[in-house]
């Protein structure tokens, strides 16, 4: 990402929930945002980097189609990613209604891109202080579009504009009026695979130190091991892609260590499930070919009390 312009992975990621809305069903996540915050012209940019992607008989088959909405709908479904993106929505977003039940208060999305939960807030969400942590370039846009196409922001949502690869998260937190005494529930999703291992590990101990004891954090990560190895020509060209588009995959963490990564910043692993125990749960008996990636994992830590 360039400082002057939003992601375009978050730009790609709200497309697929988008996208996943219109399409599949049973629906996991409702979001149909994606197609309203996205401009026409980042569509035609995507259509464009799809066409010169394709090899020529699908380019072909793409241009014959007539159509840039249904040929970006064909290459997000067919991406790696599309499955992981929707259910790690679904899974946060359980995980956190779960949580305000038990009393949770505060919730904060970090790296927050154009997720519109703030926008489409269900309502045992709406008596809970609402923190989106971002970078400012893709913050700035996703607050211009938000307003662009008329959108109310709620009055419990509070946007925190920062880069956490040059600002540590328990300085974030401590400037944007979030209590270290109420309890919290954080979502960080589709992030620690762009930022080094100490950054990840510096922001998961900046969430132990500023939250009260029994919040939680749920983010996702890829298994190191599979970063590493080169053995999968998928990974290849996905990493390879990323770089392309200056956001290249940086690190993981190691699932048979990760208990003991956390512990020593003062959280528990709670619950760590792989790609197989994601599609368990949520994807058991569907025809609709909604798949996962194997390398990928979702996790949800505790704050130890002291």
């Amino acid at each position: 990402m360039t400082d002057g312009s939003a992601s375009r992975t978050a730009l790609s990621t709200a497309l697929m929930r988008a996208l996943h809305t219109r399409k599949d069903r049973p629906q996991l996540v409702d979001d149909p945002w994606g197609d309203t915050l996205v401009a026409p012209t980042e569509k035609t940019a995507l259509y464009r980097r799809i066409l010169a992607g394709a090899r020529p008989e699908t380019r072909v088959k793409f241009e014959a189609l007539g159509s840039e909405q249904a040929v970006i709908d064909i290459a997000l479904r067919a991406h790696p990613s599309y499955g992981g993106v929707v259910v790690r929505t679904r899974y946060a977003e359980d995980a956190l209604e779960a949580a305000v039940q038990r009393g949770v208060r505060q919730y904060v999305l970090i790296g927050a891109g154009f997720d519109s939960f703030i926008v489409r807030q269900p309502p045992f969400a709406r008596e809970v202080a609402i923190f989106e942590i971002d970078h400012p370039a893709t913050q700035a846009m996703k607050q211009e579009r938000l307003d662009a196409c008329g959108a109310a922001i709620p009055p419990n949502v509070r946007f925190v504009p920062a880069d956490l690869a040059a600002e540590s998260m328990a300085s974030v937190l401590a400037r944007c009026g979030f209590s270290r005494t109420v309890p919290a529930f954080f979502s960080w999703l589709g992030v620690t695979i762009y930022l080094t291992r100490e950054t990840n590990l510096a922001t998961l101990a900046g969430i132990a130190e500023s939250a009260a004891p029994g919040s939680e954090v749920v983010f996702t990560y890829i298994d190191q091991r599979a970063l590493e190895d080169g053995s999968s020509d998928t990974m290849d060209r996905m990493r390879a892609a990323r770089a392309a588009e200056n956001e290249p995959w940086v690190s993981g963490f190691d699932p048979t260590s990760l208990a003991d990564d956390v512990r020593a910043l003062g959280l528990e692993v709670v619950e760590d499930l792989a790609s197989s125990g994601l599609s368990e749960r949520y994807l058991a008996g569907r025809t609709n070919g909604l798949l996962l990636g194997g390398a990928s994992h979702i996790a949800r830590a505790r704050v130890v009390g002291t």
